[in-house]
């Protein structure tokens, strides 16, 4: 699916080339903030409002006012974007029909999902000079699509599964808060199914703050060591033991990236 951004040779050429784009990502991350406009096509907060108030003129975007938003804002998509949405990806889009907005959305979620939606597609998009595009990954799958995909139970739902040039799969977690011990082995298990199942090659982590990312390493650190140990596997309940040889594969999968992460707290906690 073509999640290309081009410009134009003209404004009206450009206009045309985003207002495709903005509608597939609301369709493929369920929701996108001015504040990800204005990176995704270099332009300013204000031309960004802009650009989306525009298609909620014209049916296409509905705005959703929510303090969980650095913009306070997030725009969704309406039924006519929906259908246009379809059209232009030829899948169909799930469209739940409510009387007010904001319930399409989840409020716990919605600093987590666009900042899935920001390392996705600025991955994709990624441009270290105006003439040098050299997109990490060049395609990917949202954490909606994926579990509609891979519904079972024993699988994790991950934020993103994106393809590397050379073609290896790879799993997108953002992680935004801390969590246990305990809700880290269950974690490691599930990653270690979707590897041995050929889901993903990789685990690469993303996160906006470099302490969430090194507690991680170390509860990771420590729950592979204990799996390792004989011991420590017979104290372990039966459903999250780790084998020797998911160890091995989880030590080489599992990558921690920093490379959005100051991007990452300038955007979203400015």
């Amino acid at each position: 699916m073509d999640m290309a951004y081009q410009v134009g040779s003209n404004r009206c050429q450009t206009g045309k080339f985003r207002r495709s784009l903005t509608i597939k990502m609301v369709a493929r991350f369920g929701l996108i903030s001015p504040c990800l406009i204005e990176v995704f096509y270099g332009t300013s907060r204000r031309l960004a409002l802009e650009h989306l108030n525009k298609l909620v003129t014209e049916g296409l975007l509905v705005d959703v006012r929510t303090p969980r938003s650095v913009d306070g804002r997030v725009y969704v998509l309406s039924f006519s974007g929906a259908r246009m949405a379809e059209e232009l990806m030829g899948v169909a889009i799930h469209y739940r029909s409510v009387s007010e907005p904001s319930q399409r959305i989840n409020q716990n979620t919605v600093m987590h999902d666009l900042m899935c939606a920001f390392v996705i597609m600025r991955g994709l998009l990624n441009t270290r000079h105006e003439t040098d595009f050299s997109p990490q990954w060049q395609r990917f799958i949202s954490e909606t699509e994926f579990r509609r995909l891979h519904p079972e139970n024993s699988t994790r739902n991950i934020d993103g599964l994106v393809q590397e040039p050379s073609g290896t799969l790879a799993a997108i977690e953002m992680e935004h808060a801390f969590k246990t011990k305990k809700q880290r082995q269950t974690i490691l298990k599930k990653w270690a199914n979707g590897l041995e199942s050929g889901l993903y090659q990789k685990v690469m982590l993303f996160s906006h703050n470099m302490d969430i990312l090194s507690d991680i390493k170390r509860l990771h650190q420590q729950l592979l060591t204990e799996a390792m140990n004989s011991n420590a596997v017979r104290r372990s309940s039966k459903v999250d033991t780790l084998t020797q040889a998911e160890v091995e594969r989880l030590q080489k999968a599992i990558i921690y990236r920093t490379v959005y992460c100051q991007e990452l707290t300038a955007l979203f906690y400015p």
